[in-house]
């Protein structure tokens, strides 16, 4: 009985999850060390992050964020990124994490980087994971923040206006070009459906609309910056421009290196967890 009690103390030592009281954000927390905070793209849960996380616990003390009124968190009212930066801060703090280092895809790349422009003393290193400063710029070079605001009020209407089963099946078009494997996009998919569409809305609306490429100046800390160009080479990404690409969006971050995947869609992972943890893995090494 001892031996099953100091078991299952240690298994909560690992492995605990918590949600915030008054936050928008929770966390999973697994492993002991050097702090690394990993936060999930669109619509989805922490958990997106396990491959990682199950991989790095060995040596680090890793926090998977889950955000309110995605994959089936309960909303805390209105999804404002500024909100979820402010709670991730006050984690930071109750927590005591000392200069942790700070992992977004896709959407929470986006979050991860203003969050490092705006509190540029608090983390030590940055993993931005298929994720621009101002997206619509990709494909628009000249498009200015108030058409972004307009483009992005478009499909924020859109995915209000989409009944269940018409969200449902543009999601699932939409996710077969971000990811490869059918058992991933069900599961993507999922969340997406759990999540509260409001939120969906208004985060989608945010990133679009907002132009970070100014503010990269004010990041002091090192970022390793990860791509893909699979599934959007119909938007001219190939294995030449893609590398361009990302640095072009990049110009104004000093301190990066960016490394791009040939073997994987937007969700790398799920589609290249080997590839991408060794990156990690890497730049936090170095």
């Amino acid at each position: 009985m001892k031996r099953l009690f100091l078991l299952f103390t240690a298994v909560l030592f690992f492995y605990t999850s918590q949600t915030l009281p008054q936050s928008s954000i929770s966390f999973i927390k697994k492993g002991k060390g050097r702090p690394v905070i990993f936060l999930p793209g669109l619509g989805c849960k922490g958990s997106v992050w396990d491959s990682a996380v199950n991989k790095l616990s060995a040596g680090y003390c890793c926090y998977e964020i889950s955000y309110a009124g995605f994959a089936g968190m309960p909303p805390d009212g209105t999804f404002k990124i500024d909100r979820i930066i402010k709670d991730i801060i006050k984690f930071i703090n109750q927590q005591k994490l000392q200069h942790p280092v700070l992992i977004g895809h896709s959407l929470s790349g986006f979050i991860a980087l203003k969050a490092a422009a705006e509190n540029p003393d608090v983390f030590s290193k940055l993993i931005i994971v298929d994720s621009f400063p101002f997206a619509l710029a990709v494909y628009s070079p000249a498009i200015t923040v108030e058409k972004a605001k307009q483009q992005g009020k478009i499909y924020e209407d859109m995915i209000l206006k989409q009944n269940d089963e018409e969200f449902k099946k543009s999601e699932r078009a939409m996710l077969s070009g971000l990811i490869s494997g059918e058992k991933d996009i069900d599961t993507v998919l999922n969340w997406m459906m759990l999540s509260d569409r409001n939120a969906i809305a208004a985060a989608t609306y945010e990133m679009i609309s907002t132009d970070l490429r100014p503010e990269l100046k004010k990041i002091k800390c090192s970022a390793l910056i990860i791509g893909t160009w699979k599934g959007k080479e119909q938007l001219g990404f190939n294995k030449v421009t893609t590398p361009k690409i990302f640095a072009a969006q990049y110009e104004n971050l000093k301190n990066k290196s960016i490394a791009v995947s040939d073997d994987s869609k937007h969700f790398i992972m799920l589609d290249a967890p080997e590839w991408l943890n060794s990156q990690i893995t890497r730049f936090l090494s170095e």
